[in-house]
């Protein structure tokens, strides 16, 4: 009888050591989370607005209770201990990723805070560094009087899912800081448009007048009545390598300087100015485009855009100067339809300049000029956080004024309107798609389809697929492919230069060998 209540003394306390023992060991096991906060891009403040910003999200986050906290000065501490360079910009989920792994951070916080006159904004990001998510993005605005420390402690709760009874109606959504730019707008724009009109005047003037035999002449008197809705020009080639990649679909997605020669509805979308070059080389043409975007105000964008194209043997060439605006609805609606997202209207006028070569090639060679000027209208639409649609009405109106020099006959061209629609979807932060669609609003208009993917890789390197198709068995099938590559330019000019590539390939084996170059960089 003694033995077994020996016993079971023995295992009771055996049971208590080993309940202490876990105790124990279970408070020296890690509780919390650990939080790497880089520096917020600082806009409209100096170097001591810069350490106040810092000290009220690492003091905010603190309160939190949650979280054991990496400043950006440990970190770079700790990349110096590993003889490692800590990146000079790092804005992006894939590098705020790699930079937690490397120092096993569970989460990174990245943002930028605007100080305006009155008002102060703030846009976070908080990432999972193990599954590289993004968790949350917040953007707000706090009303005028609201405290810097008030604005990040809203802001640092609802990336948690918290909301603060008493701030709740003393902010907004954050859409961009403030921009006082228009002088910058006027200034382009009247340059673009009167450069592209003495273009056109030079242009006509060189052209060389010849005679051409009685018999050669050509009857141009019902060419107006028999004009078709298929539009031909060089400013309707897929230029630039991103939007010929993806199967040149671009109406929903030109936030960007290629933008201005696929949508002007995207340029208020457009989070910096740019400026993009390209070449192509298309069926023995060569094909030059340059473009320039900046932004007015918060809402307003706008863009210029120049096309040159012509053949190898410089017998026809054609060119176009472009200008384009758009206006971004952010809240102007907001009381009367609180479900409406932002939307953005946009115009674009196009002055076109083309003429013959040379006329000794043979005795019916004809020489002529045309100038003409025309008008797109977009549309672009935010459906959520990650789908945007796009809607462009091309040439309302668009006409060409053509003079035959040989034959000394004159007649307008009006060039068919052509109606566009596409979609994007931001999978996530690596994977982008796009579609786009060619509705026919004439007779011999052809529907056709369009559709790309893109993927980044390497957190430099985006790859490109993507196929465009007309209605009909008998029209070919064209595929590209295509790479951009991310220079990481930041910390020589502050923003960036990235490279752009394509090749197209057409089932139509004569069609065959287009390739398109491309660079935009952003100041």
């Amino acid at each position: 009888m003694g033995f077994l209540v020996k016993k079971q003394l023995f295992i009771m306390l055996c049971v208590m050591a080993c309940f202490f023992l876990v105790s124990a060991a279970s408070k020296s096991v890690k509780t919390k989370t650990y939080i790497g906060i880089l520096n917020p891009e600082i806009s409209g403040g100096d170097a001591r607005f810069m350490e106040e910003v810092a000290g009220a999200l690492k003091k905010n986050i603190s309160e939190m209770g949650m979280y054991d906290i990496y400043t950006q000065q440990a970190m770079e501490k700790a990349f110096t201990d590993k003889k490692m360079r800590f990146p000079g910009y790092c804005r992006e989920p894939e590098c705020v990723s790699a930079l937690g792994s490397v120092l096993h951070i569970d989460r990174m916080l990245y943002g930028s805070v605007d100080k305006g006159e009155k008002t102060y904004g703030v846009k976070l990001t908080l990432v999972d560094v193990p599954s590289r998510k993004i968790i949350e993005t917040v953007s707000i605005e706090g009303e005028p009087g609201v405290t810097l420390n008030d604005i990040i402690r809203v802001t640092v709760n609802k990336l948690h899912g918290y909301t603060d009874p008493e701030l709740d109606t003393l902010y907004h959504t954050y859409f961009g800081r403030q921009v006082k730019n228009s002088k910058q707008f006027y200034i382009s724009s009247g340059v673009c448009l009167l450069t592209g009109l003495a273009w056109t005047m030079i242009n006509s003037a060189s052209v060389k007048k010849r005679t051409l035999p009685v018999e050669d002449e050509i009857d141009y008197s019902n060419w107006e009545k028999s004009n078709t809705g298929i539009g031909t020009g060089a400013d309707r080639i897929p230029l630039c390598g991103r939007p010929a990649s993806l199967g040149n679909a671009y109406v929903a997605a030109s936030d960007d300087a290629y933008g201005v020669f696929f949508n002007p509805a995207g340029l208020s979308w457009a989070p910096t100015g740019e400026c993009a070059f390209g070449y192509q080389s298309r069926f023995g043409l060569n094909n030059f485009a340059a473009s320039f975007t900046g932004k007015a105000t918060r809402d307003i964008g706008f863009g210029e855009g120049f096309i040159y194209s012509g053949d190898n043997e410089g017998l026809f060439s054609e060119v176009f100067f472009i200008s384009a605006v758009s206006y971004k609805v952010n809240d102007l609606f907001k009381n009367i339809f609180p479900f409406l997202r932002p939307f953005s209207v946009g115009a674009a006028v196009r002055i076109a300049s083309k003429k013959t070569g040379k006329t000794e090639v043979s005795e019916s060679s004809i020489s002529g000029s045309a100038t003409g000027i025309g008008l797109n209208l977009g549309m672009q639409l935010e459906v959520s956080d990650k789908i945007r649609g796009g809607i462009l009405v091309r040439n309302v109106p668009s006409i060409l004024k053509w003079n035959n020099a040989s034959t000394g006959k004159k007649y307008n061209e009006n060039e068919p309107v052509e109606l566009l629609m596409g979609g994007t979807f931001q999978a996530n932060y690596a994977t982008f798609l796009i579609c786009e669609g060619h509705i026919p609003l004439y007779k011999d208009q052809l529907w056709k389809g369009a559709c790309g993917i893109e993927r980044l890789i390497f957190r430099v390197i985006k790859i490109r697929v993507g196929v465009e198709k007309s209605e009909g068995l008998e029209t070919p099938w064209k595929v590209n492919c295509g790479l951009g590559l991310n220079l990481r330019t930041e910390s020589l000019f502050g923003k960036y230069l990235l490279l752009d590539g394509s090749y197209e390939y057409n089932q139509e084996s004569m069609f065959s060998n287009v390739l398109n170059f491309s660079f935009r960089f952003g100041f």
